[in-house]
Formats: structure tokens, sequence, C-alpha cells
């Protein structure tokens, strides 16, 4: 249980500063996927100790750069 609570502190500091580094406000979007691409993006999120939410935006940030957006 304790290591559940350092993980989620961790995930959560994570969005903190990516929040505050963007200082973007922050909107909901609903997203349909397969479930196993959920379980694979919920993976890819806790190997690298951060977010489905910040996976996602990093990949759009990757995709705007290539495009000159």
């Amino acid at each position: 249980m304790a290591k559940r609570e350092a993980e989620q502190k961790q995930i959560e500091q994570t969005v903190v500063q990516s929040v505050s580094a963007a200082n973007e406000p922050r909107t909901t979007l609903s997203l349909s996927l397969t479930v196993s691409d959920k379980k694979a993006l919920k993976m890819m999120a806790a190997e690298k100790g951060t977010t489905i939410a910040a996976i996602i935006h990093g990949w759009i940030e990757e995709h705007n750069e290539k495009e000159g957006v």
C-alpha cells in the first residue's frame, strides 16, 4: 500500500509540475479506446512515472513540432 501511495504522489507531482510549467488551463476529454490500448497506455505511464494525460500531451507536442505548428 505504501508503494502505491508513493507512486501516486510521484504522479501527482509530475502532473502539477507539467501544469505549472505550461501555465495553461486544462480541460477534460472523453476518449474511446480498446481495452488493450488503455492497458498499454497505463503501463507506459506507470513505467515512466507519469500519467496518460502527460503521455498524450507529449505526443501532441512532438507531432506539432514535426508539422511546424
